[in-house]
């Protein structure tokens, strides 16, 4: 009988051992919870305040998606008098928009890029440009990319594209 005693000893020391350590993890998995939660105002409820008409909570998801979009506005029917002429582009980042933005136009047939604008800001626009290379006469499918960018941080926001069209008369 001496000899279960301390095998029955050491099975418990491990016992213990291996719950003190389980105790010790859970306490370090959920003491961050817990500490966020301490600065939580008790009387706060998820959700919106009781008693907003549909028309205050409908104004305020307008102006949730507001702040998400992203307006491009450029010249779709470009039109260049010579191949070296500089390109009645139009492009506009309206004041509405948060974002500030790039413009890239890439040749829709070669992929080539032939214009990249900088960053431009909410209310100010590009009227005219030179391409990065002259044309031939002719017409071109062409792509331009918008890059929306955060304001505080320049850090990419999102992109749209639209098709534009190329003429070069001489």
């Amino acid at each position: 009988m001496e000899e279960k005693k301390p095998k029955k000893n050491a099975l418990n020391i491990i016992i213990a051992i291996l719950l003190i350590i389980i105790g010790v993890l859970l306490f370090l998995l959920l003491s961050p919870q817990i500490s966020k939660k301490k600065n939580r105002d008790p009387n706060a409820r998820l959700g919106q305040y009781e008693g907003k008409s549909q028309e205050e909570i409908q104004a305020e998801l307008n102006r949730i998606v507001e702040e998400g979009m992203f307006n491009i506005s450029i010249n779709p029917n470009v039109t260049l008098e010579n191949g070296e002429a500089e390109a009645d582009l139009r492009i506009e980042n309206i004041a509405a928009n948060h974002h500030l933005m790039s413009v890239v136009i890439t040749l829709d047939e070669t992929g080539e890029q032939i214009y990249s604008s900088g960053l431009i800001e909410p209310g100010y626009h590009i009227q005219t440009a030179p391409l990065s290379r002259p044309l031939k006469k002719g017409y071109y499918s062409a792509t331009a990319v918008f890059t929306a960018y955060y304001a505080e941080d320049e850090k990419p926001a999102g992109q749209a594209a639209v098709k534009i069209n190329i003429e070069v008369k001489k």
